[in-house]
């Protein structure tokens, strides 16, 4: 058997009167997708100049045609081609918040930016930019569906279905994403999201047919509760670990600050309400302030209540604070500051984007 005839043709991506066949490896293999150039050229100039280069004496045929050796691994080759040929499949694929995406698209996100598929290219990022908040209402509304999945865990014998964040959006991947595509924008919310998750908990890890025994810094044993945040935790870099220690650390003192900071109340005691739900904000590690802060700022007493007065003053700080923690948290996690991106030719509104995709 020749080597050639050992090359995988994807049926659906090996056209018979295809102009071009281009050959990928992945796992060892040789993938051989034979298509044509004017489709190829029609969204890429970059595709459009590989198949004029160079002279026709020097090209590799197979099967017939001219062929290229592609650099690229060949599933996120596939992908690439099966956006381009069948636009209905990855619009499927697309749905709103996958927590597979950024894992699953980061190869044809990058492929589409490196051949310069620009509607391909502007679908994803705009998709991968809805998904991820960018104001703290949006995250609010996020928070509260993530609420209403928590309430609705039901332990089933499979111990993959208590998962609650295989329907969540990972904040590891999403940052490995960002980091990758020049997509700083859903940066401040995954590392914040990230920042309220255990280290302890490995999204692969707990997945696995056996997982590993846990133990903290004093050796106690760590178990996984249903319901409880995991995070793909081995796709940081050094400098992710930095950012993420950094936001940790500034969050922390930024608790502190606000915990310390006096607010008179008539009953003067040390279980005052509302100094104890200031010290809400320095209990356990990792904490969401974010969540806290809602709490506290939404919690009610009665007019007649020892605290009332100044629990309504903390409720009001409590909600002013949010905002400026979340405005700040590129500085803490020591992030490049979001500029508007409302100029750089990509629309956020993502049914136009489609739209014109689907156009081609």
């Amino acid at each position: 058997m020749a080597a050639e005839d050992r090359f995988l043709r994807p049926e659906d991506l090996y056209y018979a009167d295809g102009s071009v066949v281009l050959l990928a490896a992945h796992a060892g293999k040789t993938h051989a997708f034979r298509v044509h150039k004017s489709v190829l050229g029609s969204h890429s100039s970059v595709f459009a100049d590989m198949f004029v280069l160079p002279s026709a004496a020097e090209r590799d045929t197979y099967d017939g045609v001219d062929s290229v050796q592609m650099p690229d691994d060949a599933k996120d080759l596939e992908d690439l081609l099966r956006a381009l040929y069948y636009p209905r499949t990855i619009l499927s694929m697309l749905e709103n918040r996958n927590p597979l995406a950024a894992m699953k698209y980061k190869g044809i996100l990058l492929l589409s930016q490196k051949y310069f598929v620009r509607v391909l290219q502007k679908l994803l990022r705009a998709r991968f930019r809805a998904d991820w908040p960018s104001t703290l209402p949006e995250w609010d509304r996020l928070m509260e569906h993530y609420a209403g999945l928590s309430a609705s865990v039901v332990p089933q014998h499979d111990a993959a279905s208590q998962f609650i964040d295989n329907r969540m959006l990972e904040p590891a991947s999403a940052i490995r994403l960002a980091r990758e595509a020049n997509i700083p924008e859903i940066l401040p919310a995954a590392f914040y999201m990230l920042s309220t998750i255990s280290p302890f908990m490995d999204f692969d890890a707990l997945r696995s047919s056996h997982p590993p025994a846990l133990t903290n810094s004093q050796g106690n044993v760590l178990t996984w509760q249903p319901g409880e945040r995991s995070a793909r935790w081995g796709l940081l870099t050094p400098d992710d670990w930095l950012c993420l220690a950094r936001g940790r650390h500034s969050m922390m003192d930024f608790a502190r600050v606000f915990e310390q900071q006096e607010a008179q109340c008539i009953c003067d005691t040390q279980i005052c309400v509302q100094l104890n739900n200031k010290k809400k904000l320095l209990k356990g590690h990792p904490q969401d302030l974010l969540r806290v802060l809602k709490e506290i700022g939404f919690q009610q007493a009665p007019p007649q209540y020892p605290c009332y007065n100044a629990l309504q003053v903390l409720a009001s700080r409590c909600m002013e604070t949010r905002s400026v923690l979340w405005d700040n948290l590129c500085y803490y996690f020591g992030l490049p500051e979001v500029a508007d991106d409302q100029n750089d030719g990509d629309s956020d509104d993502i049914a136009l984007v489609e739209s014109e995709f689907m156009d081609g």
